[in-house]
């Protein structure tokens, strides 16, 4: 039974799409950060691959077509964008300030641990652009030479995380603002923690959109610079 499911190019992304309605049905009846769907489905399809000793490989066999909308879906940012575009414009300029820091703490912090636990130059190229969505974080890294399924794990740990914990962040930080939380969101956690961004408010989710782009392009030229100041 299970040659016979895994054979099928319709088994990864039945699983797939199937263990996030499930998640989603069981966030909306038990809603905290354990049973966020991004993180839960993740957890599920996980479980049911290892249980039912199905390799990646067969799974990944359909489910990679999923991965094709990835880059579409990314673009798609840019309509909540579009629609708060005079909020943008008010405050463009502190918009900027913030994604400009945040981007230098994230690639230096990378580097700084790096560093410190000696984890070398090749895993600090790898992890430069942990806090940018998928799409881009792949290019900046083959540029500087890093290891992209290094990158790609690492990116989905990052988003997951972040979209599982953003909004219990926010809340105990006391940060109220939904244009600092919708940076915060957006900038750390890119794309999916943008989703959780978009179920907190409008403004929220097209400020994380806004980030998911100023983080990338800034990233893309510092990262560069701090590889080759600390290595």
């Amino acid at each position: 039974m299970t040659e016979f499911l895994t054979a099928s190019v319709y088994f990864g992304p039945a699983l797939t799409i199937g263990v996030f309605l499930l998640s989603v049905f069981i966030n909306k009846k038990w809603p905290n950060p354990f049973t966020t769907p991004l993180f839960l489905a993740t957890m599920f399809v996980v479980i049911i691959l290892t249980l039912a000793r199905i390799p990646y490989s067969a799974y990944n066999h359909g489910a990679q077509y999923i991965t094709y909308f990835l880059v579409p879906l990314t673009v798609c940012f840019a309509v909540p964008m579009y629609k708060h575009l005079p909020l943008l414009r008010r405050h463009a300029i502190p918009i900027l300030i913030a994604m400009v820091i945040g981007c230098i703490c994230s690639v230096i912090s990378v580097c700084l641990i790096c560093i410190f636990t000696g984890l070398g130059e090749i895993v600090a190229k790898s992890l430069a652009a942990i806090s940018v969505t998928t799409a881009i974080a792949i290019g900046i890294t083959e540029k500087l030479g890093g290891v992209v399924a290094l990158t790609v794990s690492s990116v989905i740990v990052t988003g997951i995380l972040g979209a599982s914990a953003s909004d219990v962040v926010c809340r105990r930080l006391g940060l109220r603002n939904p244009i600092a939380r919708g940076l915060a969101i957006g900038n750390a956690s890119h794309a999916a923690g943008t989703t959780k961004a978009m179920e907190m408010g409008p403004v929220e989710g097209a400020m994380s959109s806004l980030a998911i782009v100023i983080s990338g392009l800034l990233t893309a030229v510092i990262a560069p610079i701090a590889i080759y100041v600390f290595f």
